[in-house]
């Protein structure tokens, strides 16, 4: 009966919630144009508008707009493979997205500095997908391959790829600022062909991920319960899998290391709205896309005209739900 009532009240709830995150949005979208390094007044962010030019513009527009981007591709991939790999801790760690684009980012850094800066997020697309691909492939077994076994198999090359990067940060310290400041996750210096490169690959997953959305809700199931329903679990879990690495490597290239974000958003986003996938799916796309974007206007305006990278931000909002999480999932057990 308890479930029950809550369950309306989320469902009754879910307009209000989600009108009030999209207005946030909309807010931290314009406190993001207005505040910076240094502030500008509306006239001016209006003239720059109309004349398709200027720092606003060139600079904070896009930066934003590959804030929101960046917030939805790795809030959807991480609530994704929090349920396809039945694991709450589960993020675009697991299967290698962010430790295999940010070796091969870190590579090019270090080693061919004089590499135009637009050319970094293929490099690191690239090098999410042989990551995963290279999990995917040693988590194989002919029976086909278990979540447990997939997800083992991911955290463990991870933290091999995690540990070159480090070596190769204390081998060439002289020139890894940049190199560090991207495995922070940063969004630092986009522009408008960042965007440009992200807004197709983060439409395309999320629209993809909304047709499947019937089949997450499903995956929650046990294997039992889902063979009797005729589901083609493997090859519905390969889909969704693909689809998170479409999200989670694009993201990745784009911002760097932002992982807490698809970790922390998927179950605020359950505890707000509940767990059915066509409420929560959008709702969890909107907030990770607010907190990034919060996390980045926090990050350029506390201490001017430094930068605190927005990886960093989202890490210290995110890190007190997590421990909270894990104390509620305790006194659970």
């Amino acid at each position: 009966m308890k479930s029950v009532r809550s369950l309306t009240l989320r469902s009754n709830s879910y307009p209000v919630l989600m009108t009030t995150v999209l207005v946030m949005i909309v807010l931290v979208f314009i406190l993001s144009l207005r505040f910076g390094a240094t502030p500008v007044t509306f006239s001016q962010i209006i003239a720059q508008f109309q004349a398709h030019s200027g720092t606003i513009y060139e600079l904070r527009l896009p930066r934003v707009l590959c804030a929101i981007l960046v917030g939805i591709s790795a809030s959807v991939a991480g609530a994704i493979l929090q349920t396809v790999l039945r694991n709450p801790l589960a993020s675009p760690d697991v299967i290698g997205a962010t430790a295999g684009g940010g070796l091969v980012t870190v590579v090019v850094i270090l080693l061919a500095p004089l590499t135009p800066a637009i050319w970094l997020p293929f490099y690191s697309m690239a090098g999410s997908v042989a990551a995963s691909l290279i999990i995917f492939l040693l988590a194989y077994q002919r029976q086909g391959s278990s979540m447990i076994r997939l997800a083992l198999v991911g955290i463990a090359v991870s933290s091999a790829l995690q540990a070159v990067i480090k070596m190769l940060i204390v081998k060439y310290a002289m020139s890894s600022s940049q190199a560090l400041v991207w495995l922070k996750g940063s969004l630092y210096a986009r522009n408008l062909q960042h965007a440009e490169l992200l807004w197709p690959w983060t439409v395309a997953g999320l629209v993809a991920a909304m047709l499947l959305v019937r089949y997450l809700n499903v995956l929650k199931l046990d294997e039992s319960v889902l063979v009797s329903l005729g589901t083609r679990v493997r090859t519905v879990r390969t889909l969704l899998l693909i689809v998170a690495l479409a999200l989670s490597a694009s993201a990745a290239s784009i911002s760097g290391n932002l992982s807490f974000v698809g970790l922390i958003i998927p179950h605020l986003s359950h505890k707000l709205v509940g767990e059915n996938f066509i409420r929560s799916l959008p709702f969890t796309a909107a907030l990770g896309a607010l907190l990034v974007m919060l996390g980045d206007l926090i990050g350029r305006v506390l201490v001017p005209p430094m930068e605190i990278p927005v990886g960093i931000i989202t890490s210290l909002i995110g890190a007190p739900y997590f421990v909270y999480l894990i104390i509620k999932q305790g006194k659970k057990k």
